[in-house]
């Protein structure tokens, strides 16, 4: 007997220690921020088209005598309920309006993240309070993802500007101090790929869970029905002429096709909390629930918002660095690109540092030229021509110089390709080059430049130059750089 108990004292405090493990490592274990980064991003634009399509007619919607009056709307919500909109006067509607699409639009760039993604909650759940009329599944959606991203503060730690600018700093700060001998740093000392921490991990979770039993529920709900049965609900779905847009009756001819289409996504939603929890089955449950949405948003345009929604929270499932792979390309593929910039140039330093702090994951490899044999880079480089401008090396081997290693700076750096397509257009890359060139000319340095210091065209000499020139700290920073390394 005691032995019986022992035993089962024992099974009984491994089986709490485990289940106290395991849901530390669940919850509490530090994760890639990147996916919950993208799901702000994906959550401030789609909140900010809803709102810009409710100021397309804001009196109806949020107006005190609009399609719901604010007295009865006030009325229908639960005890304690609240919506910032019902005190807000008529007269002010448009101005606040304005201020709203401000918050999702600082939410969606990452900027002054987290007190964003809270006022971006507010006005989310406020809008969705005041006008039930217009409420369905994508209001639903899209104000849980919200309410994680605002609760777990921990969306701005990839993917933001609020990170990019704390880098931005870090390697300004580092550029700014002048070492007479050796490479300059012109890099952050917060890397490029994001620490993973637990509020991230955290907020990931609390969207996984929900995602599980919304796919869950709907399944289960469904089974409720006849024709899911049958395997022609989506026929119905499909000839419902006021939500349709395209004509999908040549259909009926192939019922195999009709049938299989209602049972795989009854299957995909009734299995998605089981599989998507497994490493090896969660691509193609995270990919069938992607195709799932995109099929319903093609039959149905008016669900196209709320399929969005669903995509985006599917992200929680995906790797992060993954993810970053997409913008950056895979690890051994790194550096995508090798930039030889002089480092005794002021104006240099503070472009790298900007590249840098824009780098998401060591795509962009600084090299001081003035502490390095351009030779030993790529063969075809001299030094002198690599002092006239900037030198961009590819992982290929091909060399691109002054504006044209610029664009292909801007092109590997997520944060900068929009600049970089607009820069490459037909006239501005003409007008680019010499703007570059005339800029690179006439750069500063550290020390007086001379044909033997940098292969640029001497300054010409006045009284000031020729005094400094003489002093012996510039003279052996000179020298410094003079010498080969």
């Amino acid at each position: 007997m005691r032995r019986l108990l022992t035993d089962a004292a024992d099974y009984l405090s491994g089986l709490v220690a485990g289940f106290a493990r395991g849901w530390s490592r669940f919850f509490f274990l530090p994760a890639d921020p990147t996916p919950l980064g993208l799901i702000r991003i994906a959550v401030g634009l789609l909140a900010f088209w809803s709102l810009f399509v409710i100021g397309l007619d804001l009196d109806a919607y949020l107006g005190s005598k609009g399609w719901t009056n604010a007295t009865d709307a006030y009325r229908s919500l639960p005890p304690f309920a609240w919506s910032i909109w019902f005190y807000v006067p008529d007269a002010m509607l448009r101005l606040v309006w304005l201020a709203a699409l401000g918050v999702f639009g600082l939410m969606t760039v990452g900027l002054f993240s987290r007190t964003a993604s809270v006022l971006a909650w507010i006005v989310i759940v406020s809008t969705v309070r005041r006008s039930p009329v217009a409420v369905f599944g994508f209001d639903q959606i899209l104000s849980t993802l919200a309410l994680y991203v605002a609760a777990t503060g921990a969306s701005g730690q990839a993917v933001s500007l609020d990170r990019f600018l704390k880098r931005w700093r870090e390697a300004r700060s580092r550029a700014a101090v002048v070492r007479p001998q050796g490479a300059r740093v012109v890099s952050p000392v917060e890397p490029g790929k994001p620490r993973p921490t637990v509020s991230a991990n955290l907020g990931l979770r609390l969207i996984q869970l929900h995602l599980a039993f919304i796919y869950g529920m709907a399944g289960l709900a469904k089974l409720q029905g006849p024709s899911w049965w049958t395997g022609m609900a989506l026929w119905g779905t499909m000839t419902a002429g006021e939500f349709v847009s395209l004509d999908f009756t040549r259909l009926a001819a192939w019922p195999v096709v009709l049938n299989a289409m209602t049972h795989g996504s009854l299957a995909l939603e009734i299995s998605y909390p089981v599989l998507v929890w497994f490493r090896a089955t969660r691509p193609l449950v995270v990919l069938g629930a992607v195709l799932l949405h995109l099929g319903i948003a093609v039959v149905s345009p008016g669900l196209t918002e709320f399929g969005l929604g669903m995509i985006a929270a599917n992200l929680a499932f995906v790797s992060g660095t993954w993810l970053r792979s997409l913008a950056t390309g895979r690890v051994e593929e790194q550096p995508a690109i090798r930039v030889l910039f002089d480092g005794a140039c002021p104006r240099c330093r503070a472009s790298m540092a900007l590249v840098t702090a824009a780098d998401p994951d060591h795509v962009v490899e600084p090299i001081d030229l003035t502490a390095v044999d351009v030779s030993t880079i790529h063969p075809s480089l001299r030094r002198e021509e690599c002092m006239k401008s900037m030198h961009v090396v590819s992982q290929s081997g091909k060399v691109a110089a002054g504006y044209d290693a610029v664009l292909k700076i801007a092109s590997w750096l997520p944060l900068f390709r929009l600049p970089a397509l607009l820069g490459g257009l037909p006239g501005v890359v003409n007008l680019g080059r010499i703007v570059y060139n005339r800029i690179a000319a006439s750069r500063p340095r550290d020390v007086v430049c001379t044909d033997e210091v940098c292969g640029l065209t001497p300054p010409s000499t006045s009284t000031s130059s020729t005094s400094s020139r003489n002093t012996p700290t510039a003279a052996g920073r000179a020298r410094d750089h003079a010498q080969p390394r």
